[in-house]
């Protein structure tokens, strides 16, 4: 048998903030998130925390506005811009203005990219969540030469999915991929009885540096569906497609991009991927034991995804994946 294996990721979006003053003195604050990298299309929540009584109005400086307490904006073409924030009071009328400069950078030439979530039981989700175009229009995915929206089940064997979109300059471009549908085993009770080690050592205090307990206790981690619809994604990937890395060898998507195609966008997320390990004990006494994996286990995250996927006849047969993140 093929010796077990760890590995580990932490990826964060940048996370920025600047204090304004209103004309009575009143202080309020305006942060952002968005990924690090400032690649268009750029993604960016807005939030301003402010006195009651007040509302918030902005615009985004490429001729979009919005209004409220947080706002998510995508910026598609490169370019600087100048975010104007202006806080309202109960008229209507601005008494305190800030702006912030946002600085999107070009990804390269416009294309569509696919992010596969593939589950346990046969079914997969398509996004086209990773391509890069510089207008606000649709990828439409296919399935086996049939547009899908949500979730598609595979066939036994080899699927074709596809991406297509237009390009600001009308161009099509499009992705496809073979997709491979096979039977896999999961087990809720082994995710459980992670989830339940994972917290334990939370409570106990582990120390990653002395590998025992001893540190300051965190509080628990809290299960949560969404995290382990990307988690079991991974899982899967490793299990149907023989590559045990954080970077999909289908797809190419990273632990982020996967959390964000399932529906969630934190402002940061680590994975704890594993693979040979037979039970829960094992792989979580493993990444305690080292001493990056040990430290996304007593991070400062408030949610953990969970996934055992089990395929014999692989290299490992046994693949596990924990995807950790705070909102």
């Amino acid at each position: 048998m093929p010796a077990a294996r760890l590995c580990l990721t932490l990826l964060s979006l940048l996370t920025l903030g600047q204090t304004a003053r209103a004309q009575n003195g009143e202080l309020f604050r305006v942060g952002y998130s968005a990924s690090a990298d400032h690649l268009a299309p750029l993604t960016v929540t807005l939030r301003v925390t402010h006195p009651a009584g007040y509302t918030v109005a902005w615009a985004f400086g490429d001729g979009a506005t919005g209004s409220g307490a947080q706002v998510i904006h995508t910026f598609y073409r490169p370019g600087t811009y100048q975010i104007q924030v202006s806080l309202l009071n109960a008229q209507g009328r601005a008494v305190g203005r800030t702006e912030i400069p946002m600085q999107v950078r070009g990804s390269g030439a416009e294309r569509a990219e696919l992010t596969v979530l593939h589950t346990a039981d046969g079914t997969v989700r398509l996004s086209g969540l990773g391509s890069v175009l510089y207008s606000p229009e649709p990828v439409r995915v296919l399935l086996n030469d049939r547009e899908i929206s949500g979730a598609g089940r595979l066939s036994g064997g080899a699927n074709t999915a596809t991406a297509q979109a237009t390009t600001s300059a009308g161009q099509t471009v499009q992705r496809t991929l073979t997709l491979t549908g096979a039977a896999l085993t999961t087990s809720l009770p082994f995710d459980s009885e992670v989830l339940r080690l994972t917290n334990q050592a939370r409570a106990q205090g582990w120390n990653c540096d002395t590998k025992r307990p001893g540190g300051p206790a965190r509080p628990p981690l809290k299960g949560d569906a969404t995290l382990d619809v990307a988690a079991q994604a991974q899982s899967a990937g490793m299990a149907l497609y023989g590559y045990f890395d954080h970077a999909s060898a289908l797809d190419g998507s990273t632990p982020m991009r996967r959390v964000q195609a399932a529906g969630m966008n934190p402002t940061s997320v680590a994975e704890n991927i594993a693979a040979g390990q037979q039970t829960p004990k094992e792989v979580v006494d493993a990444w305690l034991r080292s001493p990056g994996h040990c430290r996304n286990i007593m991070g400062d995250f408030t949610l953990v995804g969970l996934s055992y996927v089990q395929r014999p006849g692989t290299k490992f047969k046994s693949y596990w994946t924990q995807v950790f993140a705070r909102q």
